[in-house]
């Protein structure tokens, strides 16, 4: 769901509501308040946009972690410790990456090549080394 989306529902239940309060003040024998229902009208849209607006930023939440989770179950320890480090810093050099996670450049050009191949990161040469940046996929 996007954000658009969830102002679409808002803008919907916006509609509904004073629809229902039109037909309240036409339909009441005793005849209803005209800002008595303009009110509670916008105290409902409120209430209710709060909630989709809330329930929209867990819901986007969640499917982040939910997808992580699931790309870390389909690597190995190392390849999960060297995109543990790419997510942390979001963008890092390879060369700085391999003191970090005391790989030799061999092993971690391996790991880097196979992540990229699954389409976990990005990697762009930057003079005798490359940048490493986490796809938008993975990071979110």
């Amino acid at each position: 769901m996007r954000i658009l989306e969830a102002v679409a529902i808002v803008v919907l239940i916006l509609v509904v509501e004073i629809s229902f309060g039109c037909l309240l003040y036409w339909v009441s024998p005793h005849g209803i308040d005209i800002s008595t229902i303009i009110v509670s009208t916008f105290m409902m849209v409120g209430v209710v946009g709060g909630l989709t607006i809330t329930l929209f930023f867990l819901f986007k939440h969640y499917a982040r972690e939910r997808t992580l989770r699931v790309v870390m179950l389909s690597l190995n320890e190392d390849e999960q410790k060297v995109l543990r480090e790419i997510l942390v810093r979001k963008e890092v050099r390879q060369d700085d990456l391999r003191r970090i996670v005391d790989m030799s450049k061999a092993k971690l050009s391996a790991i880097v090549n196979n992540l990229e191949k699954k389409g976990m990161i990005h990697k762009f040469r930057y003079h005798k080394t490359n940048i490493l940046r986490p796809t938008k996929e993975v990071s979110g």
